[in-house]
């Protein structure tokens, strides 16, 4: 892929929305000005610590139906490259990076339809690496030196980012039902009863599945199965 690198933007998603190629690119930049998680969220990111990069390919062979393929193979190529550096790494839904109970990367993915698949998608992510402190009201952000108390090289680690995340794409094209395996396995909570907070309230629940959609499946200690699309539901996290 090319790498395109620009010293301040105001979102690398909305950069590579405006650029008109066939081919893949990387945008990375050092500082976002607008940088955006998932919905109205905003990224927190102190200029030149971080990684905030967006990746744009062309998978039109990818019906709309299933883009969320392309989610979880971006959440397998980070939950990889930072499981080298420590343990506790886990995709929490949809597609968060998780260390422990802390916040560590988010993504936040844009795409354009063209008949019967998707002409183009974009996938934005923000990792915390050399952060030392958060300002922000985030309620609970980590970055890889407040874990392992060392520097990193943002662009070796984008490299190893990029190099998965090719892996898992092609994996998306030739064997889906793999990549939805492996994803399942990796969720945050994959195992347990745990609160959870819908319009209805709070309630205790365990995962039983994330479908191929994205829709996650709760059970509730009382055999009731809940079924929710992204921000229906609140993970409750002391």
């Amino acid at each position: 892929m090319e790498i395109i690198r620009l010293e301040n933007i105001g979102s690398t998603n909305d950069y590579l929305l405006s650029l008109k190629t066939d081919n893949d690119v990387v945008a990375v930049t050092d500082y976002q000005s607008a940088g955006k998680g998932m919905g109205t969220n905003r990224w927190e990111s102190e200029p030149g610590k971080n990684l905030l990069f967006s990746i744009l390919v062309h998978p039109t062979w990818l019906h709309p139906k299933d883009q969320y393929l392309l989610s979880m193979a971006e959440a397998l190529a980070l939950y990889d490259v930072l499981s080298e550096y420590t343990s506790g790494i886990t995709i929490k839904w949809p597609n968060d990076i998780y260390w422990n109970d802390r916040k560590i990367s988010g993504t936040r993915i844009d795409g354009n339809i063209a008949g019967e698949g998707m002409s183009d998608m974009i996938i934005g992510t923000g990792i915390n690496i050399n952060q030392e402190q958060f300002y922000s009201d985030a309620p609970n952000p980590v970055s890889l030196f407040n874990i392992t108390r060392t520097k990193y090289d943002t662009d070796l680690i984008l490299n190893d980012i990029i190099s998965r995340f090719e892996y898992y794409y092609n994996m998306a094209k030739e064997s889906p039902d793999d990549i939805h395996s492996m994803y399942l396995q990796r969720l945050y909570r994959r195992d347990g009863t745990y609160a959870y907070e819908d319009e209805n309230g709070r309630f205790e629940a365990e995962l039983l599945t994330v479908k191929p959609n994205g829709i996650m499946v709760l059970r509730r200690t009382d055999g009731t199965l809940s079924e929710y699309e992204f921000k229906q539901v609140k993970y409750i996290i002391q």
